[in-house]
């Protein structure tokens, strides 16, 4: 009669329990920790341990098991938590990092957008005029594009109402005129000649 094929061991699973269905009295100290324990298997993987470091496996050795155990796990999603926290920093910050959010004027409407090259963008658009120019990513466009909502012409294209215009005043203050006349496309219409103010625009 052929003997049942014996169930090796390995690295993986050092007691051969994979395809056991006596997994409780194969693994050692098994009968220490509740079977409902969410923390049972790395439990007794840290008992394990404590046998192997020469540790004698009481009850006080149960119970340092159990905190440690605990202890490492809740320490480890804490970790995770900070670490998923810093990535969404670094992503958040490699977004923004050298872009910027335009204010450019289209025939009688401004389009505000983002960029991380004006060059290549206006070259593109081939806008009339730049009226101003700001640090932001899409965070910065889309609340902008909220802000002014209520002037939406269509996507990206806005009415030149008074709260635009006098946005496009503010961070020609903050930051300056931005200083673009490359890929533009003079129509004779400046917005801005000079020092002029946003009452020329109507």
């Amino acid at each position: 009669m052929a003997q049942p094929r014996r169930i090796r061991a390995s690295a993986r699973d050092p007691y051969g329990t994979k395809h056991s269905s006596n997994v409780g009295r194969r693994i050692p100290h098994s009968d220490k920790v509740a079977t409902d324990d969410p923390n049972r298997t790395d439990i007794l993987i840290t008992l394990h341990r404590f046998e192997l470091a020469g540790i004698e496996i009481d009850e006080r050795a149960v119970e340092i098991a159990v905190k440690l155990t605990r202890w490492h796990i809740s320490n480890a999603e804490e970790r995770e938590r900070i670490a998923d926290e810093e990535r969404g920093r670094r992503l958040a910050e490699a977004q923004e990092r050298d872009c910027w959010v335009y204010y450019i004027r289209c025939g009688r409407l401004i389009k505000i957008g983002m960029t991380t090259n004006l060059a290549s963008r206006f070259s593109s658009i081939r806008p009339n005029e730049v009226l101003a120019i700001e640090p932001g990513g899409a965070e910065r466009e889309s609340e902008m594009h909220q802000r002014f909502v209520n002037l939406r012409a269509g996507g990206e294209y806005f009415h030149p109402g008074p709260s635009l215009q006098q946005h496009v005043t503010d961070l020609r203050a903050e930051l300056g005129p931005p200083n673009w006349t490359a890929s533009t496309v003079p129509d004779g219409e400046d917005w801005f000649p000079g020092e002029a103010q946003p009452s020329t625009i109507t």
